[in-house]
């Protein structure tokens, strides 16, 4: 009898306990202590909420795999001379797929196209990462995949578009000696009937390195690479189609699977590049 008397009470203390307990916790205020920059500790005790420690746990980002990801606020955009920002700002509004963000412009004339002529791409890379083969690449893998594609009767490579340049077009009353680079000055395709669109671009990033923390240059495993493609029909000036490209080689088994288990060099992950840049051109087959 009082073994059960002893055990009652033990039990009833217990209880006791942690109704206590429980009664406490729940008068913690939970509110919006973390809206306030402030965390709740176990005791319940506000303390300041250590932001440090919070980015120091965000996911790492690996620059020598995405060597195109850059902390410049400043950096230049690929947009070609003779192609308006606001055509290029249309392209920065769709959602990328595979990397890229395309829209065509006028769809019944892009689907009559049959001659078009590739014009060397600008070439915009800049120091540290500069690198003057980079519009000269771009373009011709772009040529190269156009020449492939059994749509189209005639592709003609850069260098013998020579014929379809840019001239200077002066807005009325504009003086002569006033420098061809004005904002009232434009580039306008000198019209050509040797195509149905001339394809033109330009490049801003054509790289394998990135800058590691301490601000030294490092070989980075993957290929970085931006770049714009747009066709131009070279009578009316009209922008046809046009296209943005910015990233690296994914990893993954599938990516490396396709590229024989390989990472890229930069001249053959513009040709992967360009496959999905292209991909809204039809194929007869």
């Amino acid at each position: 009898m009082l073994n059960v008397s002893r055990f009652s009470i033990g039990v009833l203390a217990l209880s006791i306990f942690c109704g206590l307990m429980l009664s406490q916790a729940s008068a913690v205020p939970l509110g919006s202590a973390l809206d306030e920059g402030q965390a709740q500790s176990p005791l319940g005790m506000n303390r300041p909420l250590d932001l440090t420690r919070l980015q120091d746990e965000a996911p790492p980002v690996y620059y020598d795999l995405n060597p195109h990801m850059t902390d410049g606020i400043n950096e230049p955009h690929p947009v070609p001379a003779y192609i308006k920002r606001d055509t290029y700002n249309q392209l920065l509004n769709i959602e990328p797929e595979n990397q890229v963000q395309s829209k065509i412009f006028n769809r019944e004339l892009f689907k009559r196209l049959q001659r078009i002529g590739v014009i060397g791409f600008e070439n915009k890379t800049f120091a540290p990462f500069e690198d003057k083969s980079a519009g000269e690449v771009v373009s011709r893998q772009a040529y190269q995949e156009l020449k492939t594609n059994k749509k189209y009767s005639n592709i003609i490579p850069p260098q013998m578009m020579e014929d379809a340049r840019f001239k200077i077009i002066k807005t009325p009353g504009e003086n002569i000696s006033q420098k061809q680079d004005k904002p009232n000055s434009e580039l306008t395709l000198v019209s050509t009937d040797a195509v149905d669109a001339v394809m033109v671009g330009a490049v801003t990033k054509y790289s394998n390195q990135y800058r590691d923390r301490r601000g030294k240059i490092q070989r980075s495993v993957a290929s970085g690479l931006e770049f714009t493609a747009f066709l131009v029909n070279p009578k009316t000036q009209e922008i046809i189609w046009g296209a943005r490209f910015v990233g690296s080689q994914k990893s993954g088994l599938q990516n490396f699977n396709s590229n024989k288990g390989g990472w890229l060099n930069k001249e053959a992950f513009t040709r992967a590049a360009m496959k999905y840049v292209l991909k809204e051109f039809p194929n007869r087959d």
